[in-house]
């Protein structure tokens, strides 16, 4: 994709709400192509949201939102875009090898670029030992991997990473921050949310905050760090 043409994401007074009450407010915002943004908040600020109305399972009531220069409306918009949520939900009867099966499947890979993603994948997580294994005998820092590692199939070009790291140990959050520098390093677009300060520093080039729907700080880095 262009980026002299248009964002990688573009949200343009998006709001959304429920039973009279909106979440989200009058949000704009431009993300360009290779920008990782940090998108903090406290809990109901609206990170979330903005998420799933990213990723489509929520519409805007208000705005106009764009993926890779096509509106949120065309399901097309979502081809390249990746999204880890907050809590995932696995079959944990499943072996990591038929939980990526499935979704190479769902990603409409071939059976012959179907195993070569696999071991892609679970390489890149350091999960490529454990194929074979019950995702029920995996711990919380391993199941965070394997949710990552389904995100990276078919190599997209955005991932929205909805507090990727929560709940980790500190060896655990140092693994997948590596991970995730790495994609910033390939020139992946992503967007994460964090409640952890040293995130924001060993991964984001910006910072957008929300509070209570609204969008009250949008720069780089280092405007966030003087305005602290």
């Amino acid at each position: 994709m262009n980026s002299a043409r248009f964002p990688a994401v573009e949200l343009k007074d998006v709001e959304w709400g429920v039973a009279g009450k909106n979440i989200l407010k009058s949000c704009s915002v431009k993300v360009g192509f290779g920008e990782c943004v940090g998108v903090i908040g406290h809990n109901g600020a609206g990170k979330t949201t903005l998420f799933q109305i990213l990723m489509g399972f929520k519409i805007p009531s208000r705005g106009d939102l764009f993926l890779n220069g096509v509106s949120s409306l065309n399901p097309k918009s979502r081809i390249g875009v990746a999204y880890v949520p907050e809590r995932p939900y696995f079959n944990v009867e499943q072996t990591f090898m038929d939980f990526l099966s499935l979704h190479c499947a769902l990603a409409g890979l071939t059976a012959g670029k179907k195993m070569y993603e696999i071991k892609r994948v679970s390489l890149e997580v350091g999960l490529q030992d454990h194929l074979v294994q019950k995702m029920k005998s995996f711990s919380k820092g391993m199941l965070q991997k394997a949710s990552l590692a389904q995100a990276a199939i078919g190599d997209p070009s955005i991932m929205i990473l909805d507090e990727p790291m929560s709940g980790l140990d500190p060896e655990s959050r140092d693994v997948l921050r590596t991970l995730i520098q790495s994609w910033r390093s390939s020139g992946k677009t992503i967007l994460f949310s964090s409640h952890a300060i040293e995130d924001l520093e060993a991964l984001a080039n910006r910072v957008i905050a929300l509070s209570a729907g609204e969008i009250r700080f949008d720069g780089s880095l280092e405007e966030w760090r003087s305005k602290r």
